[in-house]
C-alpha cells in the first residue's frame, strides 16, 4: 500500500473503534488481545512480518466482519481457539500466508462467507465446512490439501470453487469416492477452477458435465506445477490449460468441453496439430461436436506441432478473437491443407475468414513461412493488433486487406498497430499491391 494513501486510512480509522488498519507496516509482533476491542468491524493486518499468533489468544470480537490477513508471508501458526468469539465473520483472507492447519474454530463461523486460503502452499488440512451454509467464495487454489475438506456437499451458496491443488488425491468417503461424481460439485457454480494430473481423470469429469456445470470454468491438466507466472495469468471464463502433459495417449485421446472458449497449450509434446485431439467419427473429424465458442487459441512451446489446424475446422473458429503462437520450434504453417479434394477447393475458393481475430501473435518460430500454403488469404477486417517477432523464414503473411471503391487496399477498419523487426517487415511479400506501403504508418 502506497504509504501516503496508508497514512490516510490509518488517520481516519484512528478516530473510530469500528476499525483496525495496520496494513503494510511489516509488523513482527502480532497486535496484542487489549487492542481487539469488542465493537470491532473490520480488521485488516495484511502485508506484516509477524510469525504467530499467541498461542491463547481469542479476542472477543462478536461483530467483527471482515478479517484481511493475506500475505503476511511468515505467519505459520494460528492457535485452535482464535475464532471461538468471532460469530460474526463473513469475509476471512488468509491467502499467501505460510499456516500448514486452519484451526478448527473456523468450523463454527456460520455466518462465513468468504474463505480464502489460495497461494497458502503449505497447508495440508482444513476443518469441516459443514456448518458454512452461508459460504459463497471458497479458494483451495495452490494449497497442498490432499483431500477436499469435509461438508462440501451442504454447501447450497457456494457460487466460486477455486480447487487447484496438485496434491489432491481424493474426496471424502461421506461426500463422493469418484471423479465422476465429484464434478457434482460444480453445479450451479458462477466460477469453478480446477487441477487434474490424469488424463483419464481430466477426460471424465468433462463427460460427466456433458452441458451441465459452472457457468464458468477454468480446468487444468498437467503433470506437474505451474509457474506462479502462468497461474496468475487465469482469466473468468470457459478455459482449458494444458501444461506438460500427454493428452494424445494411445488408449484415449482428451476430451474438450464442448463450450471452451480458451484453449492453451504449454509444452504439449505429443501434438502435431489441434486436429489431432478433435472428437472423430470413422475416422474423419467431426467439427460438430468441437466448440463453436472459441474466442482464444494459445499454444507456446509445442515443439512437435506442424501446424494448428485444417481447413475442415474453419467453420467452427468464426468467434475467435485472439490466436498466439510462440517457442513452437516444429511450425511452419497456421492452416493446413489436408487432403487433394481440399486442396483443389483451395484452389478456386482461396478465402480463409476469421471475421472475429483482433489479435494476431506470432513469435520465436524457427520453421514458420506462412498463415496457410498454396493459395490461401486470410481476410479479418477486425484485426487491431498484429505481433510478429523471430521467425526468419516467413515470406508471407498471407492477409488480405478490404478494399476502397477505387480497388485500392486500405488497412482494416480496427487496427491499431503492427509489431515487427524492421528487417522481417522488409522482406515480407504482399498478394496486394502497395499493401506494405497502406500499412506501413501502422508499424
Amino acid at each position: 500500500m502506497h504509504d501516503l494513501i496508508r497514512d490516510m486510512v490509518l488517520r481516519i480509522t484512528s478516530e473510530s473503534p469500528l476499525f483496525m488498519v495496520k496494513a503494510g507496516l511489516r509488523l513482527l509482533k502480532f497486535p496484542g488481545e487489549q487492542e481487539w476491542e469488542e465493537n470491532l468491524e473490520r480488521v485488516s493486518l495484511m502485508e506484516n512480518d509477524f510469525e504467530e499468533i499467541p498461542s491463547k489468544m481469542s479476542p472477543h470480537c462478536e461483530i467483527l466482519s471482515t478479517l484481511l490477513l493475506q500475505r503476511n508471508e511468515n505467519l505459520q501458526r494460528i492457535p485452535e481457539c482464535f475464532f471461538v468469539h468471532m460469530h460474526g465473520l463473513k469475509v476471512l483472507n488468509l491467502s499467501n500466508t505460510n499456516i500448514e492447519v486452519l484451526p478448527s474454530s473456523v468450523s463454527d463461523l456460520t455466518n462465513l462467507r468468504s474463505l480464502l486460503l489460495g497461494m497458502c502452499r503449505r497447508l495440508k488440512r482444513v476443518p469441516s465446512l459443514a456448518k458454512l451454509l452461508a459460504l459463497q467464495y471458497l479458494d483451495l487454489k495452490e494449497t497442498s490439501i490432499e483431500e477436499v475438506p469435509e461438508g462440501m456437499e451442504m454447501l447450497k451458496n457456494l457460487s466460486h470453487l477455486y480447487l487447484y491443488s496438485r496434491w489432491l488425491k481424493k474426496f471424502p468417503t461421506a461426500l463422493r469416492e469418484t471423479v465422476e461424481e465429484a464434478a457434482s460439485l460444480s453445479d450451479g457454480l458462477d466460477y469453478f477452477e480446477g487441477y487434474f494430473s490424469k488424463l483419464k481423470d481430466f477426460n471424465i469429469y468433462v463427460k460427466s458435465k456433458d452441458g451441465r456445470g459452472s457457468k464458468n470454468y477454468c480446468l487444468l491438466l498437467s503433470a506437474y506445477p505451474m509457474p506462479p507466472s502462468m497461474m496468475a495469468d487465469f482469466e473468468v471464463d470457459k478455459s482449458v490449460r494444458l501444461f506438460a502433459c500427454k493428452i494424445c495417449e494411445r488408449e484415449e485421446t482428451i476430451v474438450l468441453p464442448k463450450d471452451v472458449q480458451r484453449l492453451q497449450m504449454f509444452a504439449v509434446s505429443d501434438v502435431a496439430s489441434l486436429n489431432d485431439v478433435l472428437p472423430r467419427e470413422q475416422g474423419l473429424v467431426n467439427i460438430g461436436k468441437f466448440s463453436h465458442d472459441l474466442k482464444v487459441l494459445r499454444f507456446d512451446s509445442c515443439n512437435n506441432l506442424k501446424n494448428l489446424f485444417s481447413l475442415r475446422l474453419l467453420p467452427a473458429l468464426q468467434n475467435l478473437e485472439r490466436l498466439e503462437v510462440d517457442k513452437c520450434d516444429s511450425i511452419e504453417e497456421i492452416v493446413a491443407v489436408e487432403d487433394e479434394e481440399t486442396e483443389k477447393e483451395l484452389a478456386t475458393n482461396t478465402i480463409i475468414t476469421l471475421p472475429r481475430l483482433k489479435k494476431l501473435r506470432f513469435s520465436d518460430l524457427s520453421e514458420f513461412k506462412s498463415f496457410c500454403s498454396n493459395n490461401g488469404v486470410l481476410v479479418c477486417n477486425s484485426l487491431q493488433q498484429i505481433k510478429v517477432y523471430g521467425c526468419p523464414k516467413l515470406k508471407r503473411l498471407s492477409l488480405s486487406l478490404p478494399l476502397l471503391d477505387n480497388g485500392q487496399p486500405s488497412p482494416p477498419p480496427a487496427l491499431e498497430v503492427i509489431e515487427t523487426e524492421k528487417e522481417l517487415w522488409e522482406s515480407l511479400e504482399w498478394d496486394q499491391a502497395n499493401a506494405k506501403d497502406v500499412l506501413n504508418p501502422y508499424c
